[in-house]
């Protein structure tokens, strides 16, 4: 059973704006579906328009770095989930950067304005050559540039280090290709 006062102080560490009835829906999800990342559940109470836009900040991050790459979650629903909540860095609210940068994707061409970026080029390598379905070997890096206003989140906690962003309508290229793109300036503080 998950206690009030820890998800008040996990609120609280990850700079969440919350009131006391952000508290009780929180614990209330944990305690029902026994999960910190409960998909099906989130999903449904968005759906529904029953969740806080601080019990989704909450608990997006977590959802979204423990997805499968099977989620049965609409690439359209992940979007307006995360066009609610905070801008997070590690599931930490964060003033947004406001900066273009470019980052890269391994994809095939049918799913590469996906919402998962990398600014590591090997990763996205990575990711083309190795994650994409069985036997499809249509995988290939794509690149652009993303203005700091379509980032959602960055993640880079474990071995993904990405950027969770909307890139609908911008020049989604051909890694061949990049140097069609401007050049931006980089925006990211060094880890």
């Amino acid at each position: 059973m998950v206690k009030r006062a820890d998800v008040e102080a996990g609120l609280s560490r990850n700079r969440i704006v919350h009131t006391d009835s952000d508290v009780d829906q929180i614990t209330s999800i944990i305690g029902r579906t026994g999960d910190l990342a409960p998909e099906a559940e989130l999903v449904r109470l968005f759906n529904r328009g029953q969740l806080s836009q601080a019990s989704l900040t909450y608990f997006l991050p977590r959802l979204w770095v423990g997805r499968e790459g099977n989620s049965r979650v609409p690439v359209e629903t992940w979007k307006a989930m995360f066009e609610v909540v905070e801008y997070t860095e590690d599931g930490i609210v964060q003033p947004r950067p406001r900066r273009t940068v470019r980052a890269y994707r391994g994809a095939t061409e049918a799913n590469r304005a996906g919402l998962s970026w990398s600014l590591d080029l090997r990763q996205a390598e990575y990711f083309a050559r190795e994650r994409q379905a069985p036997k499809d070997k249509t995988g290939r890096v794509w690149v652009t540039n993303i203005p700091a206003s379509r980032v959602f989140a960055r993640v880079m906690e474990g071995w993904e280090k990405e950027l969770v962003a909307d890139v609908r309508g911008l020049d989604v290229l051909p890694i061949e290709q990049e140097a069609q793109l401007p050049t931006p300036r980089w925006w990211w503080r060094q880890r």
